[in-house]
């Protein structure tokens, strides 16, 4: 059920920053994290927001956005299991990380090499964690 809503809101998403425009878009002269937490989007990380929607579709993963709104990163597991993503050594620890979790730490990794500052998680898997606009 939530699988069907998840794939509507991601082609939704996908289709927005293709167009340009988002059902949250608004014009903002500033881009990056606002006084009440909401963050615009500036044009170079909208299109690393649409690549990572078009490539997770099933998958686990997470990206990740600098606090100016202007770089983003993600990361994508290879492995398609929903625990441990690519850190085959947990499990000999018999550990059960979910990967989507994994993911967000090395997205945020990646996202601080082009950022100034920190990183902010914007998508586990294909779900918004943080509301987001993009800037016009």
């Amino acid at each position: 059920m939530f699988a069907g809503l998840r794939k509507a809101v991601s082609a939704i998403s996908v289709a927005g920053l293709v167009v340009g425009t988002s059902p949250t878009a608004l014009q903002a002269a500033e881009t990056g994290v606002q006084p009440d937490g909401h963050i615009v989007v500036g044009p170079e990380a909208s299109k690393v927001i649409g690549e990572y929607l078009t490539k997770v579709s099933g998958r686990y993963g997470a990206l990740a956005i600098s606090q100016d709104g202007q770089a983003a990163a993600y990361y994508i597991c290879q492995s398609r299991l929903w625990k441990n993503c690519d850190d085959y050594y947990l499990e000999d620890e018999f550990k059960s990380i979910p990967s989507g979790r994994l993911a967000a730490k090395k997205a945020e990794q990646r996202c601080r090499g082009y950022a100034n500052g920190g990183c902010i998680v914007l998508f586990i898997n294909d779900q918004w964690i943080k509301e987001f606009s993009l800037s016009q």
